[in-house]
């Protein structure tokens, strides 16, 4: 990936011939062997500026505590704090003026809280107070809910990938005018689905580590991509269930291998899915293989690398 360098190069930075050429500016690229020192490294530039920040806020917080502040001061304080000394470029302060948006995308992305023990949001505090002590239903509704709960029109007989990819979701109570395509309600739900005009969503989804956790991994699986009404359809353990369970399938009438549909359905989103396995399988033999004192080895290699370049050039 990298051109190998004479000693005299030794002031040239790393770069890559190809993306040099694309990039047409300063590159200085450098091998991240630890997943922890890369994240580090990132974020030490996208908050550098928040740094002395924080140092001020921390000031303002002793402050506040010395001079027996109510929680209601000591926030506005620290809020002053903040807004009066945050470092503000001039791109960023004219994006934020002129109200312009930071992004563009040409798809819309939606998360799938796929599998059984997602996080899910209270309801309002409000509604909660009208409720039954005793009362359990205590969580809003998420998309996974949502799919559970759709229509049992036979244009629904598909996996959640898809319900979350082509269709959104809208509230009863929003007057839609004109729609392009129709409106349906959930059964239960307060809400009502209709299928995407533009390009289907992107679609995210919790990842799990195959090899290391595996019921979870199946489970999640076979969530996203097998049609089925509620998570009872599911059979425990999971992976002998993609292995060698079956499903009836309506639109063909007759029983079908739930390996098959699964691997069917995933097909569409993940076009790649062999080589991308592949190279996960690899990833992860290599990650229980590797040695605390790889890293070690590395530097050391390094150094004396380093050593026999000098020896060379005088």
């Amino acid at each position: 990936m990298i051109h190998k360098r004479e000693p005299n190069a030794r002031w040239v930075n790393q770069y890559n011939e190809e993306i040099l050429r694309a990039w047409d500016a300063n590159m200085d690229i450098q091998f991240a062997f630890d997943p922890y020192a890369c994240a580090k490294y990132l974020m030490s530039y996208t908050t550098k500026p928040e740094r002395e920040m924080s140092l001020l806020l921390e000031a303002t917080h002793k402050e506040c505590r010395e001079g027996n502040m109510t929680a209601r001061e000591e926030m506005k304080k620290l809020t002053g704090t903040f807004f009066n000394h945050r470092q503000v470029s001039v791109q960023e302060a004219i994006y934020c003026a002129t109200k312009m948006p930071l992004t563009y995308s040409s798809r819309g992305f939606v998360f799938i809280p796929a599998h059984s023990n997602s996080c899910k949001f209270l309801k309002p505090h409000n509604i909660l107070k009208e409720m039954d002590p005793d009362d359990q239903n205590i969580y809003m509704s998420n998309l996974a809910d949502k799919y559970f709960d759709r229509p049992n029109d036979p244009e629904f007989d598909i996996c959640m990938a898809d319900f979350a990819s082509e269709y959104e979701i809208v509230s009863i109570n929003k007057n839609v005018k004109n729609p392009k395509t129709p409106i349906k309600r959930l059964q239960t739900l307060n809400f009502a689905v209709k299928k995407r005009v533009n390009r289907n969503a992107i679609i995210r989804y919790p990842y799990f580590n195959r090899e290391t956790d595996k019921e979870n991994y199946f489970e999640n699986l076979l969530c996203l991509y097998l049609p089925i009404r509620s998570r009872e359809d599911l059979k425990k353990p999971y992976e002998l269930f993609y292995q060698i369970g079956e499903i009836f399938d309506n639109r063909q009438q007759c029983n079908v291998k739930v390996k098959d549909v699964v691997h069917e359905n995933r097909r569409k989103f993940e076009s790649n899915i062999k080589e991308t396995g592949e190279a996960e399988s690899l990833f992860n033999q290599l990650s229980l293989t590797l040695k605390d004192n790889d890293w070690a080895e590395i530097v050391a290699n390094k150094q004396s690398n380093n050593i026999w370049s000098t020896d060379i050039e005088q």
